[in-house]
């Protein structure tokens, strides 16, 4: 059934399919980047040009490292894949300037 969306000009915002923040196991990048990529193939469409990801609650380093690992596998979907600009992307350089002038 139509709803008026056209997938075309969509850009989808997820967060990286990660473990908890309880979990004891952490997966690895390329774990994350299997399961992430699995998860978008299973759901997204391909008419949808691009995915640009939340960052979770990941840090900067973390959110960095999976993303960089998510493009380097191979993947049936068509997607291109960043980030949305995030706190996580950002949180260093707002810690350095400290909302202070002479830090610019």
């Amino acid at each position: 059934k139509e709803v008026g969306c056209l997938l075309e000009g969509t850009l989808l915002k997820p967060s990286m399919t990660v473990a908890g923040v309880e979990c004891s196991d952490k997966p690895t990048p390329e774990d994350v980047a299997k399961m992430t990529v699995q998860t978008l193939e299973r759901s997204v469409p391909c008419s949808v040009p691009g995915i640009t990801f939340l960052s979770g609650g990941l840090t900067e380093e973390d959110s960095s490292i999976f993303l960089n690992a998510i493009n380097s596998i191979e993947r049936k979907g068509p997607w291109a894949m960043t980030f949305s600009f995030s706190r996580a992307n950002q949180s260093s350089a707002l810690k350095a300037w400290a909302g202070k002038k002479e830090n610019v």
